[in-house]
C-alpha cells in the first residue's frame, strides 16, 4: 500500500469519527413484529415460531406468528404490507416456485428483499422411463 492510499485511508476514517455525533438511530423496534408464514403445523411455521420465540427477548417487543392458509396468501400479504421491518415473511421455496406455474398477486423478485438462509430444503424429481 503506497503512502497516499494510507493518507486517503486515515482522513476517511477521521471524517467518519467526527460525523459519528451527528448520527442518530431510529427508535427500532417500538413496536410488535409480525412473522407471516403459511398454515399452522407446517415447516415454515415450525421455523417461524423458534425464530419469533428467539428475537423476541433480545428485541424487546413481542413477535406474532401470523399462518395464512396457504403460501401465495401469506406471500400477498407481506408484498402489501408496508416496507418499514414490522412485517416478516418466512417461506420455503414456494414463493419463487409458485410464479413459474401460476399467476401470483406478487412479484417474487422485485416484492422482497431477502434476510437469511434459515434452512435448506431437498427436492426430488422423479418421472417414470
Amino acid at each position: 500500500m503506497s503512502l497516499t492510499h494510507f493518507a486517503a485511508g486515515l482522513v476517511w476514517v477521521g471524517l467518519m469519527v467526527t460525523g459519528a455525533d451527528f448520527v442518530s438511530a431510529q427508535d427500532y423496534p417500538n413496536k410488535p413484529i409480525r412473522i407471516i408464514t403459511a398454515a399452522a403445523g407446517g415447516g415454515s411455521d415450525f421455523i417461524a415460531r423458534l425464530l419469533g420465540q428467539g428475537i423476541a427477548g433480545p428485541l424487546g417487543q413481542p413477535v406474532i406468528v401470523d399462518n395464512r392458509t396457504s403460501a401465495i396468501l401469506a406471500a400477498e400479504a407481506v408484498a402489501k404490507a408496508p416496507p418499514d421491518g414490522y412485517t416478516v415473511l418466512v417461506s420455503g421455496s414456494l414463493l419463487w416456485i409458485t410464479p413459474l406455474l401460476r399467476k401470483t398477486p406478487y412479484d417474487a423478485v422485485n416484492d422482497f428483499s431477502p434476510i437469511s438462509l434459515l434452512l435448506r430444503e431437498v427436492y426430488i424429481i422423479a418421472v417414470h422411463p
